[in-house]
């Protein structure tokens, strides 16, 4: 029987082992992920971001490290799938950057909130040819084990990766469907403004998560 476990929770869950560096001496995808998780583990049990007042600090040093190992590029043009043709370079460039950023202020905080020491399986990886494969692991998250397939691929003589998936729901298929019913009627402008508009709430809502309380 499948553990239920909801969307977001999903992409939390996908954010946990992939906020991590990429080392380039690495031949193996699998080595790459395996070898990194230390120090993003260490980064979110670090106790020098406990106070309130570190957390956006916490969410800068792990912000760093997953645009080493994320190709966001590769991730946004597989989002958007054949309206990628309808933006200009300038409006590709744009959208790559708000992706993003929509990921570093939703994702890494809600991850920041809710780590809470979960343990990684590393089950294998399936090398598709030589500049793309799929990292299969477990995560164990909030009392459930959840399988997670990672997919990477070769770039800049590193593998990074371009679409993640937790208990069948694909990162890249989730925000498509979206896309797609948005620009079947509106522009890539309004596409992207959306995005801003997200952006602006998420930023709102982790201000005041790690606003201080006045006694």
């Amino acid at each position: 029987m499948v553990t239920r476990i909801n969307l977001k929770t999903a992409l939390i869950v996908v954010v946990v082992v992939t906020c991590l560096p990429a080392f380039s001496l690495a031949d193996q995808p699998i080595d790459v992920l395996k070898e990194s998780i230390d120090r993003a583990i260490r980064i979110l049990k670090d106790p020098a971001y406990k106070d309130v007042d570190q957390k956006m600090m916490q969410r800068q040093k792990l912000w760093e490290i997953m645009q080493e190992l994320y190709d966001f590029e590769e991730f946004s043009r597989r989002v958007l799938a054949r309206n990628w043709r309808l933006f200009t370079a300038e409006q590709k460039a744009e959208f790559v950057e708000l992706f993003g950023k929509f990921v570093n202020i939703h994702y890494l905080s809600q991850l920041q909130r809710q780590y809470e020491n979960e343990t990684v399986n590393y089950v294998g990886q399936n090398m598709i040819n030589d500049s793309r494969a799929v990292v299969n692991i477990e995560i164990f998250w909030k009392g459930k084990n959840v399988p997670v397939e990672i997919k990477m691929i070769r770039s800049g003589g590193t593998w990074k990766v371009y679409d993640l998936s937790a208990l069948g729901i694909g990162a890249i298929s989730f925000y498509r469907s979206q896309f797609r019913a948005i620009l079947r009627k509106k522009s890539p402008e309004h596409a992207m403004a959306l995005l801003r508009d997200k952006i602006k709430k998420a930023e709102k809502s982790t201000r005041a998560s790690i606003q201080p309380e006045i006694l």
